[in-house]
């Protein structure tokens, strides 16, 4: 803490105010047990509470901190019968002075804590300690702990919240796509407009493939609209994949360019060419993705790039519209038509073989605009829950400062006038707990 210390607080150090000591260099974490069992105490490794031993070292609360590695600076709270192994530090307060949980608040900042090394970095344990230490008084202490508890409860619930909000757009879209492919969201419409004129169209569009489209109608199981066919992919598709062309990785830093360069999943370089020219439809080809479904399986590529052989590479047939291929695709699960388990394969046949309800054109432009319509609102929903988790993201260690620093809660002075009461501030707890240590000596 820089600048005035809050009234009733006073200035020291946690050498002054706690005893520590290293962990048991003799107890190896890769030697203890790694599952908790009846009869075993909690060990505390660099990692936290990760070990068991048959027996304990300490009793009572304490604050282990990881000494050695990465993440050196982490603290944890130990209560019981435990023990502290190599690579940690154990921190005892002197609770007459100084709250433990209120230490831990701290503590558990890994930016409080003076490091070395570089390549394996360890806390600094005596230069931290010798470090000035804000010490409010011990009501105060514990009610800074309470407040600060609270809020950063409030912010847990609400980030559960906005991930919550995350899965539930994520099933939206998902819904969106199923209604869109099912004849769903255009119900409405399709009610307002000439139904007849519309199985016609759909008829003569897809005449040739009606014996095909009959039998996947029933394959599928899906009461799809009676102005729609069922068309295997192939049929209503052009592929282009005898184009496509993989470059290493070595040779594309060579040869960067203006073109995207695209994979299973999307742009992962650019180019100094192109293969292709135009509006294509790209679907994965291979993946963990293929059945993960982490991003889109099908994702639209336009104007000039180059594609290597992990993607797909289609253009619609006449009558059918990219971006209502885009949405079918992605609204299916893909796992009975992808081979492979190490490493899924959605092969070309297979591609082409998935059967697919395919609505008229006319239809098929008012899915994709209707759907990307909800995206877009999904979307900006989306923004805003981002945002409020980055700020989510920045409000513990905001509330921490705050606490830490005296303007979370009242002073206990300012209590303590307010309620025509004494207290006693830091300071005189302090000198009165070192006086009742040097008693004994003196007598």
């Amino acid at each position: 803490m820089s600048g005035r210390l809050p009234e009733g607080w006073c200035e020291t150090t946690l050498a002054a105010l706690c005893s520590h000591r290293s962990g048991s260099s003799k107890l190896i974490k890769g030697k203890l047990h790694a599952e908790a069992r009846p009869g075993r105490y909690q060990a505390f490794s660099a990692s936290g509470p990760d070990v068991w031993r048959d027996t304990w070292e300490h009793e009572g609360e304490a604050i282990v901190v990881s000494a050695v590695g990465a993440r050196c600076g982490k603290a944890f709270k130990a209560r019981g019968r435990w023990s502290a192994i190599a690579n940690t530090h154990v921190v005892w307060p002197d609770t007459r002075v100084l709250d433990l949980d209120y230490l831990f608040l701290h503590l558990n900042d890994e930016g409080f804590w003076a490091k070395g090394g570089s390549a394996q970095p360890f806390v600094k344990v005596r230069e931290t300690f010798a470090r000035p230490f804000p010490l409010p008084p011990l009501a105060e202490q514990r009610r800074i702990v309470a407040r600060a508890v609270a809020a950063l409860a409030e912010v847990g619930a609400a980030t559960a919240g906005l991930t919550r909000a995350t899965r539930i757009l994520r099933r939206f879209r998902q819904a969106v796509r199923a209604a869109a492919c099912s004849g769903k969201l255009t119900e409405a419409w399709r009610a307002s407009g000439p139904a007849p004129e519309a199985a016609t169209t759909a008829e003569e569009l897809w005449g040739s493939l009606r014996a095909a489209s009959r039998a996947d109608r029933d394959a599928l199981e899906r009461d799809v609209p009676a102005s729609w066919a069922v068309c295997p992919f192939g049929a209503l598709v052009d592929n282009h994949d005898g184009r496509r062309v993989p470059v290493k990785s070595a040779v594309r830093r060579r040869r960067k360019g203006p073109y995207p360069y695209y994979g299973a999943s999307g742009i992962i370089d650019s180019i100094d060419d192109y293969l292709f020219d135009g509006d294509y439809l790209l679907v994965a080809e291979d993946g963990a993705n293929l059945l993960s479904r982490s991003t889109a399986v099908a994702f639209p590529a336009s104007g000039r790039f180059w594609v290597n052989n992990h993607a797909h590479v289609v253009q619609p047939k006449a009558g059918v519209v990219l971006g209502y291929l885009e949405l079918s695709l992605n609204s299916l699960d893909l796992q009975r038509h992808v081979t492979g388990s190490a490493q899924p394969k959605l092969t070309q046949a297979a591609l082409n073989g998935i059967p697919l309800p395919v609505p008229p054109e006319e239809e098929q432009a008012e899915i994709v605009r209707r759907a990307q319509a909800l995206f877009a609102l999904a979307a900006a929903i989306e923004r805003r829950v981002v945002a409020a988790a980055a700020r989510a993201d920045r409000l513990p260690r905001a509330i921490l400062a705050r606490a830490l620093s005296g303007e979370l809660v009242p002073t206990e002075a300012a209590l303590a006038r307010a309620e025509g009461r004494g207290y006693e501030p830091a300071e005189a707890l302090l000198g009165r707990i070192r006086g009742e240590r040097a008693e004994p000596e003196a007598s």
